[in-house]
């Protein structure tokens, strides 16, 4: 069954286009960095939300697996295109906080809120634990791919040897994110059948994700030429920039359907889309920069400041040991959401 954006939808992209083309004017007349910064920004929230539409619509229209390498390759889309132009810019310290910062706010802040969400309204809720240990112990071989390279650049200190260890890091972490691809689609974990609802036709649906992807990358354009200036005019730290502000404007529409989800009492479903959004981004995204750098000026490895990689070795840790029962509750939501609070606020001051 095939349909046509209904009012909501077809008014989403339509605002997604008028904030986008606000922000092409105001960069092309000079305006001040922070309106650029803010208007840029907003485009990326709508545009990113009119990706997960099509993404979501060519999945309906396709089967479940073919959906599901879909919402992999595009769910992070938007992060993907800024931190290149941020690499490309040399704005490397947004880049790489850019990463950690997904992570935490997928595993903590993300997962954190809808297990509140969630509990408030059905208390305890179950999931799939085998799945969500599964999950728990690639994210730990993550921060294992992310915090060696760190290590090695802390002992013998940064350079090309280093730069060699990231580039083997950064091929190994993409294989095994290929593996645990095949694992998925072999055993069927994570497939969700289609709705069977009425689904937007596939022509449409992919010239919706071509057009907004387009754009996404205009915007990020835009986007990134204005944090020099931002972090001078307001004072606002790179790394804070990079960790909190670059992933919620880049995941804020997947991160809604997690939460939305949660509340249905989807709870399997709704950790796939945290943690596995996480994983893309460990295994996927980070490697993938490694290599896209090497076409930039600025080269980008797997060396991290020491502190983000505590960080995820906290959120890690603390989402493990959570996951492990299977359960979820709201408090455990709050205790998850009060890390990633102290961890942001250790960036503020940094």
């Amino acid at each position: 069954m095939t349909r046509r954006l209904n009012r909501f939808e077809a008014g989403s992209v339509g605002i997604a286009a008028l904030l986008s083309v606000l922000a092409g004017v105001l960069d092309l007349v000079s305006a001040p960095n922070t309106a650029v910064f803010v208007a840029s920004g907003a485009a990326l929230v709508t545009l990113a939300w009119s990706v997960g539409l099509a993404t979501e619509q060519l999945g309906e229209s396709s089967g479940p697996k073919i959906g599901g390498v879909l919402n992999a390759t595009f769910g992070n889309a938007a992060e993907l295109i800024i931190t290149i132009f941020a690499i490309r810019a040399g704005q490397l310290e947004v880049a790489t906080a850019s990463i950690t910062g997904s992570i935490l706010g997928n595993t903590l802040l993300v997962l954190g809120a809808s297990f509140v969400i969630g509990g408030v309204r059905h208390g305890v809720q179950t999931f799939d634990r085998r799945v969500a240990g599964m999950n728990a112990s690639m994210l730990a071989l993550a921060v294992i791919g992310l915090g060696l390279p760190t290590a090695f650049a802390a002992a013998r200190g940064a350079g090309t040897d280093a730069q060699h260890i990231s580039d083997v890091t950064a091929a190994v972490l993409l294989v095994l994110y290929g593996l645990s691809l095949l694992y998925y689609f072999r055993s069927g974990s994570g497939a969700h059948s289609a709705t069977g609802l009425p689904h937007l036709p596939a022509r449409l649906a992919m010239v919706l994700l071509l057009a907004s992807t387009a754009a996404v990358a205009v915007m990020s354009d835009v986007f990134v030429g204005t944090l020099g200036g931002v972090i001078a005019d307001v004072g606002i730290s790179a790394a804070f920039l990079g960790l909190v502000i670059v992933p919620i404007v880049g995941n804020i529409a997947e991160n809604v359907v997690g939460i939305k989800i949660a509340y249905q009492n989807q709870m399997d479903f709704s950790m796939l889309v945290s943690l596995g959004s996480s994983l893309q981004v460990a295994l996927g995204v980070a490697p993938v920069l490694v290599f896209v750098s090497l076409l930039t000026p600025h080269h980008f490895d797997l060396v991290f400041p020491g502190i983000q990689v505590l960080a995820l070795a906290a959120a890690v840790t603390i989402t493990a040991l959570i996951a492990i029962d299977g359960e979820s509750n709201w408090l455990e939501g709050a205790q998850l959401m009060a890390v990633y609070l102290i961890i942001a606020t250790a960036f503020w001051y940094l």
